[in-house]
Order: C-alpha cells, then sequence, then structure tokens
C-alpha cells in the first residue's frame, strides 16, 4: 500500500463517518466478493512452503481491495470532483507520454536504445502502454458530457493512437481496439442508419483483420546464411569492434542479426555487402535490430518479429510470443497437477521452475518466469474458485457497464479481461493499483451516479 492510501485510511479511523460506510458496504455487497477473492489468496498460504514469496504476493495485491474499500466507503464521488480528477489525469499522461518520447528519441540519437521497452522511461511499459489506450474513453466521456471540446479530444485521440502504435505493446494494441471500437458504437447507435454503419465496420474491420492474418501468416522468403562465414567475419572486423561471432547488446547472435538485416535490405549474404554497410547499419546490427523498421518501431516492426517467431525462430529465448507459449504449456502442466486448490499462492515461482526443468524447457534460467496470464497464475496459486471469483466480477460489471449505457466501465471490464490472457496484471504494484483504482472509482453505485449522471 502506499503512504498516501494508509494516510487516508488513518484519517478514516481517526474521523470518518463509520454510518456511511457501512450503509455503503450494504449498498455494494460484491466488495465482500472482492474481499473473498483477496481471503483466498491468504488462506493458501496454509499449503504454500515458501512464506516469504506468499506475503509479498498478498501485499501487492492489497491495493486491489483496499482502493474500492476505502474510496467507494469515504469519497463523496460528486460530478464535479471526478471531472477534475480526470482532466488532471489526462493532463499527467499527455505530459509522461511527451517526457517519454524526448527521452527515447535522446536515446536513438546516442545509439542507447536497444528495446523497445526503453520509451517507458518511469516505470512498467505494458501498465502504461494500457493506461494511454484506456484514457481515450475517459477523454471521450468528458466529450459526451459537453466537458471537452471537439477538437481537444480528436487532438488527444490522435496523440495517444500514435503512441500506442509506436510502442509495440500488443495489450495496449488490445485496449486500444476496444477503446476505438467502443466510442464508434457510441457515436453511430443513435443515428438513422445505425445498422448499416455498424455492418460496414464490422466488413471493415474482418478485412482489415483478415490481411494483417494473412500478413502475419505469410512467410518471408527464406534467408540464408553468409557464403562463407570466415570471409564476413573478416569483413565485419574492420567496421565494428564487436566480434561477428559473439552476441549483440541484445544478446542475440550477432552473425544471424546481420544476416538478417542484410536480407531486409534484400541485399546478397558476402564480404561485399558488409562494406556496403553505411556507419549507421552496423550500429544498427550492433544494437541487435534486425531491420531499419525495427530501429523505427511501430506496428510493422511488430508484424516482422510475430513472422520471424512463427515461421523462422526455432529458439524460444528472446522472443516474446515463443517465450509466452513456454510459459502458458508449463502453468498448464502446474495446474493439471493442482487443480482444486492449486500450490499456493507462495509456491508458484517453485513450481514453475521445477516443472520447466521436469518438461526439459528450451529456455534459459533467466528467461524462465511466471505464465503472464493472470487466469492461469491465479489457477496455479489458489485453485478454480480463485479463477471462477475473478471471472463473475468482471463479467458481473461489464453487463452493467452494457445495462446502464456506461461506456467507461464496460471498456474498462473488457481491457482487463483481455489482458490478463497476455500479462500477470495483478502481480505487480502498477497493475494492482489499476485495477483497484478504476474499480472503486467506476463500479460502486455512488461513483456510477457520478459518471452516468443516473440514481440507483
Amino acid at each position: 500500500m502506499s503512504a498516501s492510501l494508509i494516510l487516508h485510511a488513518l484519517l478514516f479511523i481517526v474521523a470518518g463517518d463509520y454510518t456511511v460506510f457501512i450503509q455503503r458496504l450494504r449498498s455494494n455487497q460484491w466488495l465482500f466478493v472482492l474481499l473473498a477473492f483477496w481471503g483466498i489468496h491468504a488462506l493458501s498460504l496454509l499449503w504454500s512452503s515458501d512464506l516469504h514469496e506468499g506475503w509479498n504476493a498478498l501485499r501487492v495485491r492489497i491495493s486491489m481491495v483496499s482502493l474500492p474499500l476505502l474510496y467507494i466507503g469515504t469519497l463523496p464521488f460528486h460530478q464535479k470532483h471526478l471531472t477534475r480528477y480526470v482532466l488532471i489525469l489526462l493532463l499527467t499522461i499527455t505530459t509522461v507520454m511527451s517526457l517519454n518520447v524526448l527521452h527515447y528519441w535522446y536515446l536513438l540519437q546516442q545509439n542507447l536504445a536497444l528495446d523497445i521497452r526503453q520509451l517507458s522511461w518511469f516505470g512498467s511499459h505494458i501498465r502504461f502502454g494500457i493506461l494511454v489506450a484506456f484514457s481515450g474513453i475517459l477523454a471521450f466521456n468528458l466529450w459526451k458530457n459537453k466537458l471537452l471540446s471537439t477538437l481537444w479530444l480528436a487532438t488527444y485521440l490522435i496523440f495517444t493512437g500514435l503512441y500506442t502504435l509506436y510502442s509495440q505493446t500488443l495489450s495496449a494494441y488490445l485496449s486500444a481496439s476496444v477503446v476505438l471500437l467502443i466510442i464508434a458504437y457510441d457515436v453511430i447507435r443513435s443515428t438513422r442508419f445505425f445498422r448499416e454503419i455498424a455492418l460496414g465496420v464490422i466488413v471493415l474491420i474482418g478485412l482489415v483483420g483478415a490481411l494483417v492474418i494473412q500478413v502475419i501468416v505469410t512467410p518471408n522468403p527464406t534467408c540464408g546464411t553468409f557464403a562463407s562465414a570466415e570471409e564476413a567475419i573478416t569483413a565485419w572486423s574492420l567496421r565494428s569492434d564487436l566480434p561477428l561471432d559473439r552476441l549483440d547488446r541484445k544478446g542475440q547472435g550477432l552473425m544471424r542479426t546481420a544476416e538478417r538485416y542484410l536480407c531486409a535490405k534484400k541485399e546478397s549474404l558476402t564480404a561485399e555487402s558488409i562494406h556496403k554497410l553505411s556507419q549507421r547499419d552496423v550500429l544498427n546490427i550492433e544494437n541487435g535490430f534486425t531491420s531499419e523498421h525495427s530501429v523505427q518501431g511501430g506496428i510493422w516492426s511488430r508484424i516482422e518479429e510475430l513472422k520471424f517467431e512463427l515461421h523462422e525462430a526455432k529458439d524460444p529465448n528472446g522472443h516474446s510470443l515463443l517465450q509466452r507459449i513456454e510459459y502458458w504449456k508449463t502453468a498448464w502442466a502446474v495446474i493439471q497437477d493442482h487443480p482444486l486448490l492449486g500450490v499456493g499462492i507462495g509456491d508458484i515461482n517453485r513450481e514453475m521452475e521445477a516443472k520447466y526443468i521436469e518438461t526439459g524447457s528450451l529456455l534459459t534460467p533467466e528467461n524462465r518466469r511466471r505464465s503472464h496470464n493472470m487466469y492461469l497464475t491465479t489457477w496455479m496459486g489458489v485453485g478454480v474458485f480463485g479463477v471462477l471469483l475473478m471471472l463473475w466480477g468482471i463479467g458481473y460489471f461489464g453487463w452493467i457497464g452494457i445495462k446502464e449505457q456506461h461506456p467507461v466501465l464496460l471498456a474498462f471490464c473488457i481491457i482487463v479481461f483481455a489482458t490478463m490472457c497476455l500479462e500477470d496484471s495483478l502481480e505487480t504494484q502498477a497493475g494492482a493499483s489499476f485495477v483497484g483504482f478504476f474499480t472503486a472509482i467506476l463500479c460502486g453505485q455512488v461513483g456510477r451516479t457520478a459518471w452516468t449522471t443516473k440514481n440507483y
């Protein structure tokens, strides 16, 4: 828990209105389900052997429970307050995005940018990417309530959209797609030709999706190897201090990086092609980039990497999709051994490592991580009942968002559901705080009244 949250709790204990707090608890009985979810994790310490690891996991998840419990029970939730908070949040996100871009540009100029995750200067690349994408629906909600001009909304959506595309974060792409679809639906649902427009949008999305899938599943022309490795090594030594038969700065085989870079430039794999490389090309290869697209970043760079992973890569190490597949397979193997109660929240790392060894995983020790799927992680830790509670909560509030025409709540639920398939969203303080904070201000009855101006 943060210092500010602890201070808030202490102030409530000393001077809080307990009558209002109890009334709000009674009118938001789903909070007890949230407490039960955290309680199952605490109970699993009884069958965890690593209590230190288990307590750390519980500590991180406290924000997910304490924020809704405290905020729903104490904050007034007036619409003007929410508007002010959202405007401050949007301004903060804009400032951080700008600083991130400037910092990353500086790293590029200094040849220090080795990974797109360096774009996020102040914290988790994935978590911030999701927040940026989700903030689009917050801006739209202000516009809908005539609190933000059309020009400012368009400017903000364009800026966040370009930033998201450049970030190469799949979870952010999913989140942005959800936000754009909900905005499109909300805008056109009251028009005269809603059905025709909706059908056209669906067809367009289908065509674009099919095109992207076709591009990804179509392998690139085979990229071979240098005609003479010895000549290539000699030619490279005249251009670079990094030996060609060693690793690049990303820890990949430098020779293969050079081969892929030359293939992307449609150059022959010869010593002569190495001599023709510009100094910028040499630096790109040293830094582990396999094409000029990958240096520039953006969605095309991500597609190129996916194509390589699916069609050419044999070793999962260093490739995010292939590593995730290994994580999921290993996590599912652990679940099959402990389907009902899980292994205990403290023993997830231990059981995953044991299963990696047992199955002879190709992942190197430094790449052997948790499942990167919150449903699998929860099932491993506390069993099937924990997963069912989590799915019930997301589904229940998603339905509330549809029924009460609350686009922000609906977008939040869909984004949480989708990104939990790709990330251990509640395993970090940033992820648990994101879920806890927006649950607190979106899901309570008083909060929903302030967001939608309806009375419940």
